[in-house]
């Protein structure tokens, strides 16, 4: 096979710009991303924020405000796994032009910690302000986020216990960090936020977003690099500007998963909802062990999905003398179209006179490409698809009925007024681990 040597040089050369880059901004002394709620409208990095959001809404190259919006509409890697180091990368070149461009050289992006702070921050609603942006919800502006509707979802991100499946995400899939917290927040807020092509034209999509990295980054403590698979390491995003108006080069996840490689931190982590209870805290070591892998393929007209537990499952976790607990994962796939957007993908367990409810995910579909952009990832191509989780309420469901159970998954509409057909399923499938204990 014969070298193209130009290309061979470009892709060295874009290498060795994203390596110096990441070694320049490492080297730094760490940025301090702090809370919104503790930051007035005269603090310095909200000051510089509304700042470079006028600044690069009067530009037209490549440090634009559009031009921001424009790599996210084309480029962004979302119901898959690149979508964590994707963004990150985003904010923090963001974060940088904005340093750039206001002469605020430590310029740190504020996180907005929905679940804590409940309300957006008081300086993007006012009309005054580069940081308001008349395209959302009108709610949004008085909204409760922590009760509003799917914001108790159980499959809002747990960064206690989750392993990277269900975390980070699979290859062709969604994780819990987006499926769930993330996609809620753009359907909460709405207008601009709620559609791919333009989220990253509210201001409220870089304080999201930076949110959602605190949460990596927490899961990351915890975790370390070990749990990253050596394949996901090695994915390459590039297609990111730095201050200096040229693209920084290609990036691999492995290079990022701690905060110190983009030059920053945050001022406090995530503090998790649920807290994991450690081995053996309810009882003794086990004494069997088994692994359950299902799939269906979609036969449904109605936009719905139905996966049957087997009979000898039921059978285990409804005679075992002893404790039984399930844990594991699941996914579910529809057809990525027009016709999916605007809808919660609803995921149960399904008994005679019970159910558990899985989480309902928001939609958030992004189709990539335009404009003849290359894209590394599958976005715009595969079906849609994210992770959800069971837990041992099945044994409880279980146990309290007599019938089948049934793993449904619907795509509600979240627009019932226009009328539309129902969404197209694809695929469920279920990996569940089931261990029996002795007490």
């Amino acid at each position: 096979m014969l070298l193209n040597r130009r290309k061979a040089l470009a892709g060295a050369g874009g290498l060795m710009t994203a390596l110096a880059t990441g070694e320049a901004w490492a080297a730094d002394a760490p940025r301090v991303r702090r809370a919104a709620s503790s930051l007035s409208s005269a603090d310095d990095d909200i000051l510089a924020f509304a700042e470079g959001v006028k600044i690069m809404k009067r530009r037209s190259d490549a440090l634009s405000w559009e031009a921001q919006n424009r790599l996210h509409a084309q480029r962004a890697e979302h119901g898959n796994w690149r979508f964590l180091p994707w963004h990150r990368l985003q904010v923090a070149h963001m974060e940088r032009i904005i340093a750039q461009v206001t002469g605020h050289a430590r310029f740190a992006m504020p996180y907005w910690d929905w679940q804590v702070d409940r309300f957006l921050p008081p300086w993007v609603l006012d009309p005054s302000s580069p940081l308001y942006e008349r395209e959302r919800d009108p709610a949004a502006e008085t909204l409760d986020f922590q009760k509003a509707r799917f914001a108790q979802s159980r499959d809002v991100a747990r960064v206690s216990d989750d392993n990277f499946d269900a975390f980070c995400g699979r290859e062709r899939a969604a994780g819990r960090v987006e499926a769930y917290g993330h996609n809620i927040i753009h359907m909460l807020v709405g207008g601009y936020m709620s559609s791919t092509r333009t989220a990253a034209l509210d201001p409220v999509f870089w304080l999201h977003h930076c949110n959602v990295d605190r949460v990596w980054a927490t899961w990351h403590q915890k975790n370390g690099d070990p749990v990253y698979p050596r394949p996901w390491k090695d994915v390459s995003m590039s297609g990111f500007t730095g201050p200096n108006g040229r693209q920084t080069g290609r990036w691999t996840a492995s290079r990022i998963t701690s905060t110190r490689g983009l030059g920053y931190g945050y001022d406090a982590l995530y503090a998790p909802l649920v807290f994991a209870l450690p081995p053996g805290a309810l009882g003794g070591p086990p004494v069997s062990t088994s692994e359950v892998s299902l799939r269906v393929e979609a036969d449904s007209a109605d936009g719905s999905v139905r996966l049957a537990l087997p009979p000898e499952l039921l059978r285990q976790l409804r005679e075992a003398p002893g404790r039984v607990t399930v844990e594991g994962e699941g996914v579910v796939a529809y057809e990525r179209s027009e016709n999916l957007t605007g809808r919660g993908i609803a995921t149960s367990i399904l008994a005679d006179k019970g159910r558990v409810d899985l989480g309902v995910s928001p939609t958030f579909v992004h189709f990539g490409g335009g404009e003849g952009e290359a894209h590394e990832g599958h976005v715009g191509h595969a079906d849609y698809a994210h992770v959800f989780t069971f837990d041992s309420a099945v044994v409880q469901l279980a146990r309290l009925t007599t019938g089948p159970l049934a793993i449904v998954s619907t795509a509600q509409d979240l627009r019932p007024e226009e009328g539309r057909p129902p969404a197209r399923a694809v695929s469920l499938e279920a990996r569940l681990t089931v261990t029996e204990y002795a007490v």
